[in-house]
């Protein structure tokens, strides 16, 4: 007969639970090393992802960080990209709630005087002039109509940078090349009537930051997210100085390590911040738990999306800094960065979800691989 049967029940339920923790974890950290494919013309040479639901949390990362030696570990920096608009929306939206802006407002109204934006010869469609009718929310929803300067001007562009692989940007430097390309003359559309996914917009709302607070941008990072959500591996590389641990997981494109051969100053406003997988399970889980903004509304308005169709014929969902997805039939909203990184956070279930391949073009399906991930989870 055994004595404490209270006790005793409670003790094989947590084995229980413990045994099955760890066969789930045994199961996510192999796949992740199935899709460790480190030779090939696209090799993947590390993977790091953290997901969480409660208290239950998984964070690992398998490979090799710099492609060689290094044993990757969950606790690696990398380049997160365009994850970083999301940040630079959150930002214009607390000004908002400040009321140092409306996302109803036009561009012109606050940059007019940075002679370099140019902000009335921005966009021409037909020959027509609609640079000074762009708003802050356009620009926010890839809605302005902007030519972008990485794919409307992609072959120029890389070869200026194969050339000069260690140049340093800044936003004049950016947008000076915006006009050398002519970009302006290029736009897609008249604003507000369709999609098109532009850095140049990003570019415009950095500045507007800047010009608003009289700081850099990588200050009002710092003060208005890094700092209060305590993002101790997160900073915005070359525009202040490195922070955290130090411990990178390089970026790959093809064969290329771009971590060593690439200064990526380029994506400013856009996609210039590093961070870890935990670190943006902080920011993504701050900005749904309403630690980032003071009122309700503003989180519900950065979600909610408009539907474009593509030109493939897919659908489309981008709202104020964050797309939407579909995982196992479940929404989350987030963000993808260009050098292999991902956030989503589904409110439903309230599953967080980051995530760093370092490959720019991996050899298999990232969107297959992810809802892999999260069905074993």
């Amino acid at each position: 007969m055994i004595k404490n049967k209270p006790y005793y029940t409670v003790f094989v339920y947590l084995v229980s639970i413990s045994f099955c923790y760890a066969q789930q974890t045994d199961t996510l950290r192999s796949i992740l090393n199935n899709h460790l494919k480190p030779t090939g013309k696209k090799p993947v040479h590390s993977i790091q992802v953290y997901i969480s639901k409660g208290d239950t949390v998984f964070n690992a990362a398998v490979g090799y960080a710099d492609g060689r030696k290094e044993i990757a570990n969950r606790n690696n920096q990398f380049k997160i990209a365009s994850i970083t608009k999301t940040m630079t929306a959150v930002v214009i939206l607390q000004m908002q709630e400040e009321g140092k802006l409306d996302i109803t407002d036009r561009v012109a109204t606050y940059l007019n005087d940075v002679k370099y934006a140019r902000v009335n010869e921005l966009h021409y469609f037909n020959n027509q002039p609609y640079g000074h009718t762009i708003t802050i929310q356009q620009l926010l929803q890839h809605t302005s109509g902007a030519a972008d300067i990485f794919t409307d001007a992609a072959v120029r562009f890389y070869i200026n940078l194969y050339f000069n692989k260690k140049q340093i940007w800044n936003p004049e430097k950016l947008m000076n090349r915006y006009y050398k390309y002519r970009l302006n003359k290029d736009a897609h559309f008249t604003p507000d009537s369709g999609y098109y996914y532009s850095d140049v917009n990003y570019f415009l709302l950095g500045l507007i930051i800047e010009k608003l607070s009289g700081q850099t941008l990588a200050q009002q990072f710092r003060t208005r997210i890094f700092e209060p959500l305590q993002m101790q591996n997160t900073y915005f590389e070359y525009y202040e100085p490195a922070k955290g641990n130090g411990k990178m997981a390089h970026s790959f494109l093809g064969k290329r390590n771009i971590t060593k051969t690439l200064n990526t100053s380029y994506d400013w406003a856009g996609g210039g911040v590093v961070s870890t997988t935990s670190d943006l399970a902080i920011f993504l889980n701050g900005l749904f738990e309403h630690k980032l903004y003071k009122r309700s509304a503003t989180l519900e308005a950065m979600t909610t999306m408009l539907p474009h169709t593509l030109k493939s014929g897919r659908i489309n969902y981008y709202g104020l800094g964050l797309y939407q997805y579909q995982f196992n039939g479940d929404i989350y909203y987030g963000h993808g960065g260009f050098w292999g990184s991902l956030i989503a956070y589904c409110p439903s279930k309230k599953i967080t979800f980051c995530g760093n391949i370092n490959q720019v073009n991996p050899p298999f399906k990232t969107y297959q691989f992810i809802e892999t991930l999260l069905g074993k989870f």
